[in-house]
């Protein structure tokens, strides 16, 4: 049998949910049914032994100790609190799944490496962006079922904060008595959301999760405005432009803070994201408005909370630091949100643009803060269908972004809610999940894992692959993945973005309009011979062929051709390396054709890169071979047959889908196919 025996306490939940993947591992394994002792110590010494000073707060040590009264050593997992202690628990939970036997687990000790490990997480209601795609939501995310199992996995993969946001959360959570027809739902469903909220806090901080809601500042419900202000802004997604404000608003929305607060007291903390509807507004006046109503509202509630501010979109860091800083109003140190580059933080480790702008920046760290931390922000608005994978890219990102002024990361997104699954055929032999997050476990366990511990190895995902898919193909298949998973960087580096929807990489869609349903987003050839790189190091075609001619050097700098035929490389040793995959396992092959997909996108980009690069020398020259050379890089032995070799293997796992980018036009690779063949007639044309 299994004896397994806490210090100071047996009832921990977080623990005790530890201990029960433990015990299923132990199952799952088959482990001998001799006695095996484990000892889990936490916060008090266990027989006079305690964590070593090398432990810190959500780290935890793995440590053989000798007994009188023992014949042999048996394992401690001392930890200085209740979350290191669960960490340590899974930590052998994993190992023993991987095959390691408890005798065999090596001593030493894991820490945190950052303190807040967070998951962007909006809500399907009254919601910040407005799509089919979050509306086919509604059920899933009121589903505590849904939850548990989104809340298992973020404790497994060592994510502590759980976000949540939405425009106005304050009448699906109570009725306040100043202001009740706020609220519009009966009290029967008022008890139901109530309900609802408070299993879902205590869920999460069971498993050692805080849990933060993050609202949009001066924006109300409709109910409060038909009922007391006719003027007031409202939930309904208009939440860009000038502002409205009245003692009435403010008065609500500090009571209800302060009511929130009282009314959940497993709810960790909030946050605010100061900008919205405030146009109009000053910087200093945006900030006084935080002040008299957040701060207000948290100074009257009956107990301190945790606090997440987002860095306003005007950059005039010296006003949001010095409210922050001259407040002691908070539990521990506020967590100062930004935005890496800006929406789209997967097209480099570089920080190369937030929102609202970079220059000046840096006056959020210089000097370094006193009492908060930047946080950064982690949107992906890139790939909500194809699998990602890029182990180094996520090392590189913390070692570059990791300095001592950061507190830690988010990781989600604006446009995709990770529920119900509505991209897959089904039924359909890949599919054996339900929720996306499930088919994307290998995203969120790689970031989760290396923001606790970035010397986690790579060993640690590839067995997991092997363990789910039932073949031993991990190694290669992370290995393909992060070769092929280049192209969001490629693209994102080489064509300029700014705001959420002006990219979505794999669709190779660009839009900076709020109206999209031409389905006209495609970034056709010329769009691509005008854009500007996002990163400065890329030269755009244009300018290549310029400076070329010129005779000017191009050294340190990525030309259109050099990245060109990076992509090419890299898409064909991935190709090359998942033919080798031989397997009936559906899961496995679910997971070649999405690196496939990434890998016919590679070529796509590169040859219509090339294809730019002849044309241009053409449009500057009149070169006729140049306008040949173009044509057969951008037509069916080029380009748009690796378009045509994308549509056909995502059309064998994936349905047109709704995608916030483009509105009501539904997206799909087949549903481009005109639109990549209209490069073929550009540059056919003869010059004007």
């Amino acid at each position: 049998m299994i004896t397994i025996e806490v210090i100071p306490k047996n009832d921990s939940e977080l623990i005790q949910f530890a201990i029960g993947k433990l015990k299923q591992a132990l199952e799952d394994t088959g482990t001998p049914s001799e006695e095996i002792s484990l000892y889990i110590a936490y916060e008090e010494n266990l027989y006079g032994i305690m964590a070593s000073d090398t432990v810190g707060p959500e780290g935890f040590e793995f440590r053989r100790i000798f007994m009188a009264n023992k014949s042999e050593a048996f394992l401690c997992i001392l930890a200085n609190g209740e979350r290191g202690a669960m960490y340590g628990t899974l930590e052998l939970a994993e190992q023993i799944r991987n095959g390691t036997s408890i005798v065999e687990v090596k001593e030493g000790v894991i820490n945190a490496r950052f303190p807040f490990r967070a998951i962007k997480f909006n809500l399907p209601w009254s919601s910040y962006r407005r799509n089919e795609c979050f509306d086919l939501q509604m059920d899933t995310i009121r589903d505590l079922d849904f939850w548990q199992g989104f809340l298992d996995m973020m404790a497994e993969n060592r994510y502590n904060a759980l976000t949540l946001w939405n425009l106005h959360p304050f009448p699906y959570m109570f009725r306040t008595d100043a202001f009740p027809e706020a609220t519009p739902l009966t009290d029967e469903q008022l008890a139901e959301w109530k309900q609802y909220w408070t299993q879902l806090f205590r869920m999460a901080k069971n498993r050692g999760i805080e849990t933060y809601m993050v609202n949009w500042n001066i924006i109300v419900s409709e109910a409060f405005r038909d009922a007391y202000d006719e003027n007031a802004v409202v939930d309904t997604g208009d939440h860009y432009g000038f502002s409205y404000d009245s003692e009435q608003i403010r008065q609500y929305t500090r009571q209800s803070v302060t009511q929130m607060i009282d009314e959940y007291p497993d709810l960790t903390g909030f946050g605010v994201a100061l900008g919205e509807r405030m146009n109009d507004m000053t910087p200093e006046a945006r900030q006084a408005w935080v002040e008299d109503v957040y701060y207000e509202g948290i100074k009257r509630a009956s107990r301190p909370i945790k606090f997440i501010h987002r860095a306003p979109f005007s950059v005039d860091p010296s006003i949001t630091r010095n409210s922050i800083e001259q407040n002691d109003l908070f539990e521990g140190p506020v967590w100062l949100e930004i935005k890496f580059n800006w929406s789209h933080s997967y097209t480099s480790t570089e920080l190369m643009l937030t929102h609202g702008g970079s220059d000046g920046m840096s006056g959020y760290w210089e000097p370094a803060p006193s009492n908060y931390k930047v946080t950064w922000m982690i949107r992906n608005e890139d790939f909500f269908t194809l699998r990602w994978a890029k182990p180094d890219f996520i090392r590189g990102h913390i070692a570059k972004n990791g300095q001592d002024y950061v507190g830690g990361y988010y990781i989600g997104s604006e446009c995709m809610i990770p529920g119900k699954d509505y991209s897959h055929i089904q039924p359909h032999p890949h599919k054996h999940w339900t929720y996306s997050y499930e088919k994307h476990w290998l995203y969120y366990m790689l970031w989760g894992r290396l923001l606790y511990d970035p010397s986690t190895p790579d060993s640690i995902f590839t067995n997991e692959m092997n363990r789910r898919l039932g073949v031993n193909v991990g190694e290669t298949l992370l290995h393909a993945y992060s070769l092929a998973c280049t192209m969001p960087m490629a693209l994102g580096s080489f064509y300029q973005f700014t705001w959420d929807f002006t990219l979505y990489v794999e669709g190779f869609l660009s839009t900076s309009q709020w109206e999209y349903d031409d389905g006209k987003a495609f970034i056709s050839l010329e769009d691509l011979l005008a854009s500007k790189p996002t990163d400065p190091s890329y030269v755009s075609i244009r300018d290549y062929v310029s400076l070329m001619r010129s005779g000017q050097s191009l050294k340190g700098r990525t030309t259109p051709l050099q990245l060109a035929d990076q992509l090419e490389h890299n898409a064909r040793q991935a190709l090359d390396l998942v033919v080798t995959l031989q397997s009936d396992s559906p899961g496995l092959h679910c997971e070649i054709a999405d690196i496939q997909a990434w890998c016919y996108l590679c070529l796509y980009f590169a040859d219509k890169l090339r294809a730019g690069v002849a044309y241009e020398t053409f449009r500057v020259t009149g070169d006729k071979a140049e306008q040949a050379k173009a044509v057969n890089l951008i037509q069916a032995t080029g380009a748009a047959g690796h378009w045509e070799a994308l549509v056909e293997i995502t059309k064998s796992h994936y349905d047109p889908q709704p995608l916030m980018h483009l509105g009501k036009t539904p997206f799909h690779w087949e549903l481009f196919l005109p639109q990549v063949y209209e490069d073929v007639e550009y540059v056919q044309r003869e010059l004007v």
